[in-house]
């Protein structure tokens, strides 16, 4: 699956990953036109779209992107680079997606939970606001 595909798969945009990553638009669209090689990408490009997609280098390069899943809570259509994120946070998501995985209503309570450390870490600066904002987005509690 090309890039185009993955982020269409996603429900999301080129622009969204640019604003995610960091990689100009410019870039990232001639990639999912074809007029640009990903592999001829520099590797600190490459490392950024993968950081904000949350896939491998080796998926990447090698159009081998896994399948979107759908999931039953969380909202795929917010991009999320969790790599940047203070370990907590990061253990929170991994268990979030277990209760997503398994349709399991404890996810409102983890997510509930979430909450509460995303607004900690924001008054600590931690984390930013658009990054806070995201969090909720991507795992609601209702």
């Amino acid at each position: 699956m090309n890039l185009r595909e993955y982020l269409r798969s996603r429900k999301t945009s080129v622009y969204h990953l640019s604003k995610d990553s960091g990689v100009p638009y410019t870039t990232l669209n001639s990639i999912c036109n074809g007029t640009a090689e990903i592999k001829e990408c520099r590797v600190k490009t490459l490392l950024k779209i993968c950081n904000a997609l949350g896939v491998g280098l080796s998926d990447l390069i090698n159009d081998a992107l896994p399948e979107a899943h759908p999931h039953y809570y969380i909202d795929d259509s917010v991009i999320l680079n969790t790599g940047d994120l203070p370990r907590p946070i990061r253990s929170t998501i991994k268990e979030l997606e277990e209760y997503d995985e398994k349709h399991d209503p404890m996810f409102f309570e983890c997510a509930d939970m979430l909450y509460m450390m995303a607004d900690r870490f924001l008054k600590d600066g931690a984390i930013d606001t658009l990054t806070h904002d995201k969090l909720i987005l991507k795992y609601p509690i209702a």
